[in-house]
């Protein structure tokens, strides 16, 4: 699996960094800024009832025969609870209390664990399919549709909270490895991983915080910058990015 494991990571951070390049190309004006949130906001929304939801219900339904198992089926769900209480605690108690600083500063860091954890934890996920050559075929398309529109959707909303460019690229680095650095960790782990059942927690978290950036942030700000034809143009263009994604994962 070497050669395999060492080419998709080279094509997931290379993806990745494409989908990142166009925001951080050059000072955009505030028309164009929102334009690219919307497209976020697109694709968030539907990377969430596409993708997670259904990841997380094929993951827990059905498998809470007993107390024991019930109980662990409910945890996934508490996670994506506890994920987006989170960030409303953070931005409308820690953040917004404080006037001197920027309110889209928790959006573009919450993003940025969301996004990785979930890059990660797909990583961790789709190791095993890169022994098939078919299967790893349709997993890299897949992968790249999304690592590119995530990416994309990322590095919008740091230019939206005026992050420095030093700082957007180092985070979007991180960003980049994460995928990689699960495809590795997965193909040490190999099945021990899936015992650990955290998988599903991850996502659960993940659900929890796109959803809030998503409907609480990125939303109000697509509105509040103005050009709503514009706006619902990029939403609709991240939508379909989202759909593009889930056919190709399917």
């Amino acid at each position: 699996m070497g050669n395999s494991l060492i080419h998709a990571s080279l094509l997931l951070v290379g993806v990745s960094a494409l989908g990142a390049a166009l925001p951080l190309l050059r000072p955009w004006s505030p028309r164009f800024l929102h334009f690219f949130v919307s497209i976020a906001a697109g694709v968030f929304l539907g990377a969430i009832f596409l993708h997670l939801l259904p990841e997380l219900a094929q993951d827990t339904v059905g498998t809470a025969h007993d107390g024991h198992e019930a109980h662990a089926a409910v945890l996934p769900w508490a996670a994506a609870l506890a994920g987006l209480l989170a960030l409303f605690v953070v931005q409308k108690i820690l953040i917004e209390q404080d006037e001197t600083r920027d309110p889209h500063e928790v959006v573009w860091f919450a993003t940025f664990l969301g996004l990785a954890a979930h890059s990660f934890t797909t990583g961790l996920g789709y190791a095993s399919v890169l022994d098939d050559p078919a299967l790893m075929t349709t997993f890299l398309g897949s992968m790249a549709v999304h690592k590119a529109g995530e990416s994309f959707s990322l590095a919008s909303v740091m230019r939206l909270a005026h992050l420095p460019l030093w700082r957007s690229i180092g985070f979007l680095a991180l960003y980049c490895l994460a995928a990689p650095l699960g495809l590795w960790l997965g193909d040490a782990l190999s099945a021990s991983f899936a015992a650990l059942g955290i998988a599903p927690l991850l996502t659960g978290l993940a659900v929890g915080t796109f959803l809030y950036v998503a409907v609480g942030d990125l939303l109000p700000e697509v509105f509040h910058g103005g050009g709503r034809l514009l706006g619902v143009t990029g939403l609709a263009i991240g939508l379909a990015l989202a759909w593009v994604g889930l056919l190709g994962h399917q």
